[in-house]
């Protein structure tokens, strides 16, 4: 294999025991029965081979969503349902890769069975095992059915039986009061009664539990390898479940209740005041990407490779650590494709615009978003404090390099500048709107000067001239210079 095979994650609950499905596959990761979400959050936890859904949660919170079932073939880890809500799903998504099995799955998947509730049932808690304290239709069905083969019912007085069972909600269905029918419905005398009671109890048919046998039977017989790229459903994103991964992804865990999404940028929002700055920010960022999108600006592989080294520089990682890092900051794959596409198209537009410069108000457009940070006036006063002492020393006496002036000014507080790459220098100095190497090197004597006065300088380490980066000082333009 190309890369180490993940685990096999099974949700199961009521239809068969425990203990006995991890007797069947012990090196499954078994978890409670699946809720909307519950799916997709095992994805992005296990990083699993495969998923077998058989058991669902459905009344105290929502059913597991089609989509996070395509989302997670997308991905490349199979799926497989039986014997429950697995079953149900597996007949609804088989179109779109979904491996369904057992006798249960055939019929929703060939129209004999229709109803939901055929599978439904009540069920203690996980503490008690998921014991169920009500019976499936699919289990009532078939025990009739063996009953009427061994002789204990009529084929009428079974289907009799069915339909009463049926007509019962779901949480009312009890293999006993297919007894008590038969008394009341049908005049069963004491001995009949006593005849289909022992048949119930000793020789029911589980369906659900037969079924569940085979799905996970099937889940070990799955190639080692994840779901071939040409069998992976293409995933129809919708409003509806952005908002369930935005939601419901959880991100963390805190004394074992879930963290998500939502609830960690809610939190930044309500407690820290750069958040409107930040989705602003977001805003302008979507809507550039929009723009170029719907004026056919696709990013090439170069405006590709640029958006990783930034998204890496910005995460404080090599761009070969990049994956492994956005697993850290709880973004899977798809996400952390999406941002590079994002970062891609963004950069293309900055590098359009940097080529042609800002524009008739650049440095006013800057000092705009300072003032709108709040920090125009304080930075206004530095950089006149600066001005005035630089005056005042003379400027210093010694001559400098610029591979030297960067490192005063590094050890001085200042940014670190690259000096062992003129071509980043310049492109830097091109990014910040510095000038060029003359107009930064007149930067960085007045504010070494500026430090001298009120400081004193640290130990200068010389810079070799062979490795001084060079200086072409270029006409006065204007006063700023």
């Amino acid at each position: 294999m190309s890369q180490e095979r993940g685990p096999d994650v099974v949700f199961l609950g009521p239809s068969l025991d425990r203990t006995e499905a991890k007797l069947l596959y012990p090196e499954a990761v078994f978890l409670p029965p699946a809720a909307v979400s519950d799916l997709i959050n095992a994805v992005r936890r296990f990083q699993p081979h495969a998923i077998a859904l058989i058991d669902g949660a459905f009344m105290q919170t929502m059913a597991t969503y089609h989509k996070e079932i395509i989302d997670t073939m997308a991905q490349g880890v199979w799926v497989l349902g039986g014997s429950s809500m697995g079953a149900l799903r597996a007949a609804e998504c088989d179109r779109y890769g979904m491996i369904g099995v057992g006798e249960i799955y055939e019929g929703y998947a060939s129209g004999e069975i229709e109803d939901d509730d055929e599978v439904a049932l009540s069920h203690l808690a996980e503490e008690f095992g998921f014991k169920a304290v009500t019976e499936a239709m699919v289990n009532i069905r078939a025990s009739m059915a063996a009953a009427e083969e061994a002789g204990v019912l009529s084929a009428d007085e079974s289907q009799v039986l069915v339909d009463i069972q049926k007509r019962r909600w779901f949480m009312d269905r009890r293999p006993a009061a297919s007894v008590e029918d038969a008394v009341l419905e049908l005049g069963f005398d004491e001995a009949r009664a006593n005849a289909l009671r022992e048949f119930i109890a000793e020789r029911s048919v589980d369906v659900k539990a037969r079924d569940a046998r085979l799905t996970i039977e099937a889940l070990r017989a799955l190639p080692d390898g994840p779901m071939p790229e040409e069998s992976r459903p293409t995933l129809p994103i919708s409003g509806v479940y952005i908002q369930l991964l935005d939601r419901d992804i959880t991100v963390g865990w805190q004394d074992d209740l879930p963290v998500t999404r939502d609830q960690v940028w809610r939190y930044f929002a309500l407690n820290d005041p750069g958040a409107k700055r930040i989705m602003d920010e977001v805003l302008l960022r979507m809507a550039a990407y929009d723009m170029a999108c719907e004026l056919g600006i696709e990013p090439n592989e170069e405006d590709r490779e640029r958006a990783i080294a930034k998204i890496a520089d910005d995460l404080g990682v090599e761009p070969s650590l990049l994956p492994e890092r956005a697993r850290e900051v709880d973004l899977d794959s798809q996400a952390l494709e999406r941002w590079i596409i994002e970062e891609a198209v963004v950069a293309k537009l900055i590098n359009y615009k940097a080529n042609v410069r800002l524009g008739p108000y650049g440095v006013e457009s800057s000092l705009k978003v300072l003032a709108r940070m709040g920090l125009y006036e304080s930075t206004r006063r530095s950089a006149g404090l600066l001005e005035s002492l630089a005056d005042d020393s003379g400027h210093y006496e010694i001559l400098l390099g610029l591979s030297t002036a960067i490192l005063i000014h590094a050890q001085t507080g200042g940014i670190e500048l690259p000096i062992d790459d003129g071509d980043e220098l310049d492109r830097l100095i091109e990014q910040l709107r510095l000038g060029d190497r003359g107009e930064l090197y007149e930067r960085l004597i007045s504010q070494i000067a500026a430090h001298r006065e009120l400081f004193d300088l640290p130990q200068i380490r010389f810079v070799p001239p062979e490795e001084e980066l060079t200086v072409d000082p270029e006409p006065q333009t204007s006063r700023g210079k």
